[in-house]
């Protein structure tokens, strides 16, 4: 019996917590009547919370349009929770891609049953769920620091005698059309933002952590090749006689690279317009959130809360980036594990040929792109910061200067 830690969903435990609460995660066909319409329900709630936040702050640029400060503090948050109703939509229009592309990584789980075999993929997906734990609380943190900011002035203001103006403000700036300053309009439209905004990153963290996890997993699976053509070099050298059998294991890699291929494919079709909007956007964020945080002054409050919002950003690209570079590198060492762990100088022709296709088919490197023409690896990180850092430079002389 395998231990619990051992199991798939141990690992995707985070991933299915966090996307069960919004209602995002795959329904299985055994489930029960009652549990599908919760989870419908659960889907239409967390909607209707985004869009709570989301149409607010729209109507606030709007009516403020031409004001660089609102733009900068509401359009970040407007960008992220735009990103995100784009991801739950398209998700929604291809669930079925979506839960045949989760069950197929299920099923890669269950390759090999050799301990030793599977220690190559558990430290991938060990990974993928640390991930999902620490960027979940980093999102987690920015609504707690967005809310704290402003609970600091709600109780200053009722405390302090003296005061004679109104520093009272929503966790996050929105326009509402109507006055919600006054008791106890306020606080009800305080307590549904921070639910809100707590449901929301919640939605953040379920999806976008899946496709790291997701891809995470699908890399561990070209590691497990590289382990067994390593094993394939070790039993050639140490076993005379292994060769009757070298064309089983070598079969058995060459169907499962195909496999592995195939299925990357399937994620590049499922995630490709969804990585193209992230990358598009993405720069938008840090930009309006560098600005915001260059804006803010001698404010402390908004300082803290926009630094922290944009750290959250640069680890939001970090997760996309840094599974897309695994998955070249993993996809590409196949080609090196074949030439130098394998004796194939010392093999029948047959096979040579064999192992050489295997080389010729890892050096076009599996990888997920952005409508074919951006690849996510750490170069795309790279390559984005240094062109947002003109920007912020741009934005601080102008901060100066006025």
């Amino acid at each position: 019996m395998k231990e619990l830690s051992n199991t798939f969903d141990y690992y995707i435990l985070p991933n299915k917590i966090f996307c069960s609460i919004v209602g995002m995660w795959p329904i299985e066909q055994e489930s029960s009547t009652c549990s599908k319409i919760f989870s419908y329900f659960r889907l239409i709630f967390t909607l209707i919370s985004l869009i709570s936040v989301f149409v607010p702050e729209i109507m606030l640029i709007a009516v403020n349009w031409g004001n660089i400060e609102i733009l900068a503090r509401a359009g970040s948050i407007v960008t992220t929770l735009g990103q995100t109703l784009f991801k739950m939509f398209y998700l929604i229009a291809r669930r079925e891609r979506s839960y045949m592309l989760y069950h197929e990584i299920k099923s890669l789980w269950d390759t090999t049953n050799d301990s030793n075999e599977i220690q190559s993929y558990i430290q991938f997906a060990y990974w993928a769920r640390i991930c999902t734990i620490v960027f979940y609380s980093s999102c987690l943190c920015n609504v707690i620091t967005f809310s704290s900011a402003a609970a600091v002035d709600y109780f200053r203001f009722d405390y302090n005698a003296n005061s004679t103006s109104n520093s009272r403000h929503l966790p996050f700036i929105v326009w509402y059309g109507t006055d919600v300053s006054a008791s106890p309009k306020f606080e009800i439209a305080f307590i549904c933002q921070f639910l809100s905004t707590a449901l929301s990153v919640t939605l953040i963290a379920g999806l976008d952590c899946s496709f790291m996890t997701t891809m995470l997993h699908v890399s561990a699976q070209f590691k497990l090749i590289n382990t067994w053509i390593s094993n394939i070099g070790t039993e050639i050298n140490c076993n005379p006689n292994y060769t009757q059998k070298i064309k089983v294991d070598l079969t058995r890699c060459i169907r499962h690279h195909q496999r592995i291929i195939h299925v990357v494919n399937e994620v590049n079709n499922l995630l490709t317009p969804i990585v193209f909007l992230q990358i598009l956007t993405s720069g938008i964020e840090v930009c309006l959130s560098g600005y915001a945080i260059l804006d803010s002054g001698k404010a402390k409050a908004d300082l803290v809360k926009f630094i922290s919002y944009f750290i959250s950003m640069a680890v939001h690209l970090l997760l996309w980036c840094w599974p897309g570079e695994i998955l070249v590198q993993e996809s590409q060492e196949i080609g090196h594990a074949v030439y130098f762990n394998v004796p194939w100088y010392d093999l029948p022709p047959i096979y040579q040929r064999y192992l050489c296709l295997m080389i010729v088919r890892a050096q076009q490197y599996s990888s997920i792109s952005a409508l074919t023409f951006q690849t996510l690896s750490i170069h795309t990180l790279t390559a984005i910061f240094p062109q947002y850092t003109i920007v912020w430079t741009f934005s601080s002389e102008n901060v100066e200067g006025s």
